[in-house]
């Protein structure tokens, strides 16, 4: 899976060029911006860093408000999790786009900039921004029902996903407790 890198530079050039400065004003203050958004706690660097990415892929007219209110709704959730804030601002920026379709009536063959400066068709934006959000949400999928697993079933399941041989002792726990408590995985 590729990630986006997105630096602290990025952000401050995005907000500052919001600014009415220019030419070394500008440099020393993305600067500025840039002290401002290390001193910010992971919670707020993870809004700034989502609502970047995903601001960059409305049209260019819309992005300082995209930008808002994709950091204020991640923010909101507080979280350091940077693939739980990534699905945030996913279903925020996918509902605006909703809208702004209706507004615009866009197609799937409708040719959009990624972000990056790159024209694609906004299909394959949308193509690769669901084949993220499926890996993401397996991943904590798998996540919450190995958090359920007790200790010991998952030192087993540890073993098994290595293919290392069971003794008859685990075997049989991993069969009483797949018997008796595995309903609860499937319930997660």
């Amino acid at each position: 899976m590729n990630t986006i890198k997105v630096t602290h530079r990025d952000i401050a050039k995005m907000m500052v060029s919001a600014l009415p400065v220019g030419g070394e004003e500008f440099g020393s203050k993305v600067e500025e911006y840039i002290d401002t958004i290390r001193a910010l706690p992971a919670p707020a660097k993870v809004a700034l860093k989502t609502a970047y990415i995903f601001s960059r892929k409305v049209p260019r007219e819309e992005r300082e408000d995209m930008f808002q209110d994709l950091a204020m709704a991640v923010l909101k959730t507080q979280t350091g999790d940077e693939r739980l804030a990534y699905a945030v601002a996913r279903c925020d920026w996918k509902n605006w786009w909703s809208k702004f379709k209706i507004r615009q009536h866009y197609s799937l063959d409708s040719v959009v900039d990624d972000g990056e400066g790159n024209k694609v068709a906004l299909s394959e934006l949308i193509i690769g921004e669901c084949e993220f959000e499926i890996k993401a949400n397996g991943d904590l999928d798998a996540q919450r029902i190995w958090d359920l697993l007790p200790g010991d079933i998952q030192g087993i399941v540890q073993k098994r996903l290595i293919q290392q041989p069971l003794t008859n002792r685990e075997r049989a726990r991993l069969s009483y407790w797949t018997g008796t408590q595995g309903y609860k995985v499937a319930l997660a």
